[in-house]
């Protein structure tokens, strides 16, 4: 589990390196955790349930974004991809 992890960060890591990916993608997290910590949302954290759930639903939003940019990058350019895991038996 530890592993997958570290392939995961590996493959975000390749991700933000590359020049061919237009700087607003890379910048969709940071914008997101910008939002999370900005005191002016769109629905104020200090309307219970509600103002958490906006933050919540903007840094989902985020994340499905980058693993789906993440994956399509992996497959347009498969020469970045690190070589297959060998089958240990």
């Amino acid at each position: 589990m530890a592993f997958e992890r570290t392939r995961i960060l590996h493959k975000l890591w390749r991700y933000l390196r590359d020049g061919r990916v237009p700087l607003w993608r890379k910048l969709v997290g940071v914008a997101a955790v910008a939002y999370l910590v900005w005191p002016f949302d769109l629905i104020p954290d200090f309307i219970p349930i509600l103002g958490w759930l906006d933050d919540a639903g903007v840094l989902m939003a985020a994340a499905v974004f980058l693993v789906r940019d993440v994956r399509q990058h992996e497959e347009r350019y498969p020469e970045l991809s690190p070589a297959p895991d060998p089958v240990v038996r």
